[in-house]
């Protein structure tokens, strides 16, 4: 029970990471920061050796690809889902088969991330599992901190933030229409 509490809440977190790959920066700047960050400060923070920082950096390299790519294909849904609702009068079976397909998609998702943070977690000792979650989370406010501090440098006070990528700007409502 206390395990499966555990993995839960690191699949959580780790859910809660995917906005942080929207913080400005040079593309791949965070991948780069959160491995050297794990390099460097993750044998001692949670008392491992290098053989084992280099294991867990190893599940994380094979599993990013297969994320980014649902993450990717995400995306093309909700784009081709925003590009339906714009029509005058959009089809209930493109809508419905659109969300059944980001569905899945989130589905596959989550199952990666469970299954990355098994093999993660097998590697580890309870003790060590219960410091990776917390040395994650720190890390996890770090980035957030910089991004935060990124965000307010100088020479950006005032100004608009960017439109994100596939922001909704407006959908035209359909009437509802007599049965």
């Amino acid at each position: 029970m206390r395990r499966s509490v555990l993995c839960l809440l690191a699949i959580l977190f780790l859910a809660g990471l995917s906005p942080l790959a929207l913080a400005q920066g040079p593309p791949g700047s965070l991948e780069q920061f959160t491995e050297q960050a794990k390099q460097t400060q993750l044998g001692p923070a949670i008392g491992v050796d290098q053989h084992t920082v280099d294991l867990l950096i190893q599940i994380d390299r094979r599993y990013k690809p297969l994320k980014a790519k649902l993450k990717q294909d995400m995306g093309g849904e909700l784009a081709r889902l925003q590009q339906v609702l714009r029509q005058a009068n959009p089809s209930q079976e493109e809508v419905r088969a659109i969300l059944n397909s980001m569905f899945q998609k989130r589905q596959e998702t989550m199952a990666l991330q469970q299954k990355q943070l098994e093999e993660e977690m097998a590697v580890l000792s309870p003790v060590q599992q219960g410091r990776y979650l917390l040395f994650l989370m720190g890390l996890r406010r770090q980035i957030a901190k910089e991004a935060m501090n990124l965000k307010g440098a100088p020479g950006t006070a005032g100004a608009a933030p960017p439109a994100r990528p596939g922001a909704i700007k407006e959908i035209p409502a359909s009437q509802p229409t007599a049965p």
